[in-house]
């Protein structure tokens, strides 16, 4: 859960139709887009359609007619295919995760490439060839990596992590990592991270007409909590909007929360930090989103998680089922007027997070589509800025009485 695990900051040539100044950072340009006019647009594609696609020049975007668009490259099109391709790949098998880091590098995803190889290379330790490609050094008969500005040998250097100034530093194309817990959890991290940013993009991006990020998400992770910075006793995870980054641990062989703080890095990435004037989101929303991800998140296999269709979370339906007998549950009112602090406050707090997941869950995911496109309205309405009880009441006025009972059944 986010406040008990996180801190809260206290945390083109006739054919363009609109030219758009964001206050963004200005992006290098690595995609192309051909105009039927036989004119080209070099930049950032952040966004296509069937109506549109969205290009960042330098620090301001544009947007062209889709069908003034002859074709076009991108990024974040060769990374999904290469990521769809990653799942198949097997992590034993050195060949073909050197062959999808040679596709990486050919599609300008040298982030990617690298991390290949690195698998690679933890299947083939004494390979040479594998350790020139990642720029690593042979000094008197053993490898070695840089890992903060020193040479140690590539055998050693997990175990440098006891201290989080030697960890392993990780780049994918959305996410950086700093992991104190070994190279392959570094590795699996991001990869699932990365299949998580696609997975949210599939479910929100149409709707909410989600961009690329082009500044990647910053990730701490510690190899146990006592090694973390103290947050509280009971804190394993926290996304701080103050650095910001996500900070976590390894619990159980695995990332702590990863998911739900994770989500929280992307909606922070989407909808605050990419447009500052929107401001935050609601605080059952922000929980309540980042809890449905978690319930469709599936992490079987290292590196390679699958998504559910529904969001399930079997530890919040029994929590509903108490406070329903006892008669305990919040109002939709109150719920929808709960700050991030309050989320934090130790008074009820699993069924504070239950009911936000489940109002989610309950208006996302219903067979009614007159109400599910409600919920999407009152996205966009957040997503912009103006998520507040107000908003939510008067796009869901006709449902008033039966939201207060039906989502916690």
């Amino acid at each position: 859960m986010t406040t008990r695990r996180r801190v809260v900051a206290a945390v083109l040539a006739g054919a363009v139709t609109s030219l758009v100044p964001l206050a963004a950072q200005s992006t290098p340009a690595r995609d192309t887009v051909r105009l039927d006019n036989g004119s080209e647009v070099r930049g950032r594609v952040l966004r296509v359609d069937a109506k549109v696609v969205v290009v960042r020049v330098g620090s301001v975007d544009r947007t062209i007619r889709r069908d003034q668009v002859q074709s076009f490259t991108s990024v974040a099109s060769h990374h999904r295919e290469l990521m769809a391709r990653w799942r198949d790949t097997a992590t034993t098998d050195a060949t073909a995760l050197l062959a999808l880091a040679t596709t990486a590098e050919q599609q300008d995803l040298p982030h990617e490439a690298k991390l290949l190889r690195w698998y690679a290379v933890l299947l083939r330790p004494e390979d040479a060839a594998i350790h020139a490609a990642l720029g690593n050094r042979e000094q008197g008969g053993r490898f070695r990596v840089e890992i903060d500005g020193k040479w140690v040998p590539f055998a050693d250097a997990d175990a440098l992590g006891e201290d989080f100034d030697d960890a392993w530093k990780l780049r994918s194309e959305h996410f950086t990592i700093r992991c104190a817990a070994g190279l392959r959890t570094g590795l699996d991290t991001l990869m699932e991270l990365e299949a998580l940013y696609w997975r949210f993009h599939d479910l929100f991006g149409p709707s909410l007409q989600l961009l690329e990020l082009v500044e990647p998400i910053d990730v701490r992770l510690y190899r146990t909590r006592k090694q973390m910075p103290n947050v509280s006793n009971n804190v394993g995870a926290y996304f701080s909007r103050s650095e910001p980054a996500l900070f976590t641990c390894v619990e159980n062989g695995r990332p702590c929360a990863l998911v739900h703080e994770a989500t929280h890095g992307l909606l922070y990435h989407f909808f605050v930090r990419a447009a500052k004037a929107r401001g935050d989101l609601p605080g059952w929303l922000d929980e309540g989103w980042a809890e449905y991800i978690d319930g469709l998140a599936q992490a079987r296999v290292p590196g390679k998680p699958t998504f559910l269709e529904r969001s399930t979370k079997p530890g919040h339906l029994q929590t509903l089922a108490a406070a329903r007998q006892q008669d305990d549950l919040y109002g939709v009112h109150r719920l929808l007027n709960f700050k991030s602090s309050d989320f934090g406050a130790s008074s009820h707090q699993d069924t504070k997070y239950a009911q936000a997941w489940a109002l989610f869950r309950y208006l996302f995911e219903h067979p009614d589509d007159a109400l599910r496109a409600q919920f999407v309205d009152y996205l966009q309405q957040a997503a912009a800025g103006k998520g507040q009880a107000s908003s939510f009441r008067r796009i869901f006025a006709r449902q008033e009485r039966q939201l207060e009972t039906e989502p916690w059944q």
